[in-house]
């Protein structure tokens, strides 16, 4: 092993001779050569597969279109469908929070009416229980005055206010 290299065949390959002159000639006229200069050579009009500007055109323009299909899939619809996700997930914390301060309130009033004073309380307030020697005394809440004022001017300016603090205190 003197070069480090092994070798498959001792038969040397021939070397294509068409392509060396091919080479050579470019080389003299001046052109580039490389692995891509097939690529950038035209390419004479009884070899192309699509003759004519306006049919190159519409391929040209349906590989636009199908590049920007794929951006679309590959790009775009994956981040609308992160950002939806991420407005979902907002949206079910501020759900959860809710959720967790309602649960807090409801364990506090489990501990409350765990306590005998906290049962004696639901007893009286659910269903009206009342020990030995207390009286029941049940009181109705007050109907709403009927206002009925003569009409001139100081009583309309009062029927507004009143109408006015009525709705205030209707709506929460």
């Amino acid at each position: 092993m003197s070069s480090g290299s092994h070798k498959t065949s001792a038969i040397p390959r021939p070397k294509d001779a068409t392509q060396a002159v091919t080479r050579a000639s470019e080389r003299q006229e001046g052109k580039r050569s490389g692995p891509l200069s097939d690529f950038t050579r035209p390419i004479a009009r009884e070899k192309q597969l699509v003759k004519g500007r306006a049919k190159r055109g519409v391929i040209a323009i349906g590989a636009m279109v199908i590049t920007a299909a794929l951006v679309a899939a590959l790009f775009v619809l994956p981040v609308k469908a992160w950002l939806r996700q991420r407005d979902d997930i907002a949206v079910k914390e501020k759900e959860l929070s809710a959720l967790d301060q309602a649960n807090a309130g409801l364990s506090d009033e489990v501990g409350r009416l765990q306590t005998p004073e906290g049962i004696e309380e639901a007893a009286r307030e659910e269903i009206g229980y009342v020990q030995r020697g207390e009286i029941r005394l049940t009181i109705l809440p007050a109907p709403p005055a009927p206002i009925t004022m003569p009409s001139g001017w100081p009583y309309d300016t009062v029927a507004q206010i009143v109408a006015v603090r009525t709705a205030d205190a209707v709506t929460p």
